[in-house]
């Protein structure tokens, strides 16, 4: 009986020190990375069980592992590696030991790419179409259900998926470019598999609760084919611009259900949720409560709140940027929430963004409430107290609230187009107001249709100041078939008719467009050829990119003003009010001088004589000076 036992004993401790010397590595991320780059520091994040008792070597000519740091959780090992510039791409060895164990894990060093096409950027040249995914087109209907994944889709449910795809995008970019966009940019791709609770609203088609940030949602789509839609986009002449976010993660996030260290994210349980208030970041006066709400709370219960201030966290978001436009070579970025970040960190992030791709550019999600709090998040804001966020590009919230009220009002000493005339006066804040991302509505804004009163000289008045004052003008997929809505998040983001194949009307085509128009009793069609027109001419006119802009104090709701440079003269005339207008010209005098006849580009007119010009009550001209 005792040689039973002790035999038991020793054979247990025998599967004990096998099990203590299994390797397994669930994750290692990034998965591949770049010689080339100026940082020559690559942190690699090890996941698996007990990994943090693994020794780990590397043996590869110009990489080094400078340190392999433990976590606190012993699941997590943080590997920091040196590649020296002359080191080659190939495919670098790496060796985890336990005891008598090792196995070597083949990492890809792959060769940057020096295509002149990819990560080039966008500015007021461009004209920005914003697609929601899942609310598109459905170009590949076997995605739509993947088993295992937390939601599937079905859409009767306003807050669930519906089956919009990469593949119907990429459908879509003949459409797109004959729109005349020039960029295009996408909501969050990344997996968000995420368990929706309809009855409270929480649903993830928006994908703003990454669970993967290294990975497209297998319901849009793959890592492949998003680099394909990149690819065939740029080729058609059109740029790319991903959605990101790093304040927060979806609460089934893998780094979230297994944190490797305690302040991975802020504790709820302390801070709460954000109180949305980021004007106390600039505020001199603010309460240390107040920043602490607004920084650190939740955004919302289902998405933690990521804290930068942890080195190995801060290093993975910057890492996983760079790994991204360098895989898939995406032309910009716009950043979601971007004051919501520790600012240091965003400041970092951006700097280290630029340096490594010097053309690029990055909108942030600048959402405040006025001029000066919005130019604040700019690069070399002069009054930032020694703030610099390298920010090149700022979403204009200030000049979305004057869109959405000019055109609804009676012409007052604040009011009507005064509005849009107050907002541009303050553009001496803005480091560069041309960089701007502009827009009068995205996809979480009432759609500027419904903003407008469902009135189309409204509608069409804000679409000719959008697309030629200052800025780069972002339009909202469906814009131009009229689109409206905005009782709630999904009424702003509904599907574009004809982007499922079960859909009765296909408002990609001009045929869809008109029955579209007849079944809504509005001129759909003629409103898609109104801003079509428009963005071609915007395209081909240089002077709207770049030119500099002479307003003049609008008169009677009458607003004029001139974008000019030593070549062309544009002249925008907004008659805002309810009756026609003659306008004496000789008041713009400066600005017309040695012209003496205009084409008017949205009716395609030309004027013999504009030394009086009438503008039909609630009209927009476009002038071409000659």
């Amino acid at each position: 009986m005792k040689k039973i036992i002790l035999l038991g004993i020793v054979q247990l401790l025998f599967f004990n020190v096998l099990f203590a010397q299994t390797i397994q590595i669930d994750r290692l991320e990034p998965e591949n990375w770049w010689v080339g780059f100026k940082d020559p520091n690559l942190q690699l994040i090890v996941y698996g069980p007990d990994i943090s008792q693994a020794r780990v070597s590397v043996t590869y000519e110009g990489v080094r592992l400078a340190s392999s740091v433990v976590a606190e959780n012993p699941n997590y090992l943080f590997l920091n590696l040196l590649i020296a510039d002359d080191a080659s791409a190939g495919v670098v060895p790496i060796t985890f030991t336990k005891g008598e164990t090792s196995i070597v894990y083949e990492y890809p060093l792959l060769q940057r790419s020096n295509s002149n096409t990819r990560a080039q950027g966008f500015d007021a040249s461009d004209v920005i179409y914003l697609i929601m995914p899942d609310r598109f087109a459905n170009g590949d209907p076997t995605n739509d259900n993947i088993p295992g994944m937390l939601e599937q889709t079905d859409r009767t449910e306003e807050y669930g998926r519906h089956g919009g795809d990469l593949k119907g995008i990429r459908n879509a970019l003949g459409y797109i470019k004959d729109l005349g966009m020039t960029a295009i940019w996408l909501n969050p791709i990344f997996e968000n598999d995420m368990p929706p609770n309809y009855e409270i609203g929480a649903g993830f088609y928006h994908g703003y609760a990454a669970t993967d940030m290294y990975r497209v949602d297998r319901r849009l789509g793959s890592n492949a084919e998003f680099v394909e839609l990149v690819e065939e986009s740029q080729r058609m002449g059109m740029k790319v611009i991903m959605d990101m976010i790093h304040n927060h993660v979806g609460t089934h996030h893998w780094f979230i259900k297994d944190m490797p260290f305690s302040d991975w994210v802020h504790d709820q349980s302390v801070y709460g949720n954000t109180n949305y208030r980021t004007s106390v970041l600039m505020d001199p006066y603010a309460s240390e409560k107040d920043l602490n709400t607004m920084v650190k709370g939740w955004f919302v219960d289902e998405m933690p709140d990521l804290d930068q201030r942890n080195p190995f966290l801060a290093t993975y978001l910057i890492q996983n940027t760079l790994w991204w436009i360098e895989y898939s070579g995406i032309d910009g970025i716009r950043m979601d929430t971007h004051p919501y970040p520790y600012k240091e960190y965003m400041a970092e992030w951006t700097r280290r963004v630029l340096e490594e791709f010097p053309d690029f550019n990055i909108v942030g999600e600048a959402w405040m409430p006025n001029v000066p709090t919005t130019a604040w998040w700019q690069f070399d804001f002069a009054a930032s107290g020694g703030y610099n966020s390298y920010l090149p590009s700022v979403t204009d919230f200030p000049l979305y609230y004057a869109l959405t009220q000019a055109f609804n009002e009676d012409f007052g000493w604040d009011t009507g187009v005064m509005r849009l005339y107050y907002v541009l006066s303050q553009d001496f804040l803005y480091t560069d107001p041309f960089l701007n991302v502009i827009f009068f509505d995205n996809h979480d804004l009432v759609r500027y249709f419904t903003s407008v009163g469902e009135d189309v000289d409204k509608f069409k008045m804000g679409t000719a100041f959008l697309l030629t004052t200052r800025g780069i003008p972002q339009i909202y997929y469906g814009t131009e078939i009229l689109k409206a809505g905005g009782s709630s998040d999904p009424d702003k983001r509904r599907n574009f008719p004809g982007g499922w194949q079960e859909d009765p009307i296909n408002a990609f085509t001009e045929e869809g467009r008109i029955a579209l128009g007849k079944e809504r009793n509005l001129p759909v069609q003629e409103n898609f050829e109104y801003l079509r027109r428009l963005v071609h001419w915007r395209n081909q006119t240089p002077v709207i990119h770049t030119g500099r802009l002479t307003h003049f104090v609008p008169e009677d709701n009458v607003y004029v003003y001139f974008r000019h440079n030593d070549d062309q003269t544009v002249m925008v005339m907004i008659n805002a009010s309810q009756e026609d207008q003659a306008i004496d010209m000789s008041r713009f005098s400066e600005r017309m001088e040695g012209f003496k006849s205009a084409y008017e580009v949205t009716t395609e007119r030309t004027f013999d004589s504009i030394s009086e010009i009438t503008v039909p009550a609630r009209k927009a001209f476009v002038f071409e000076l000659k």
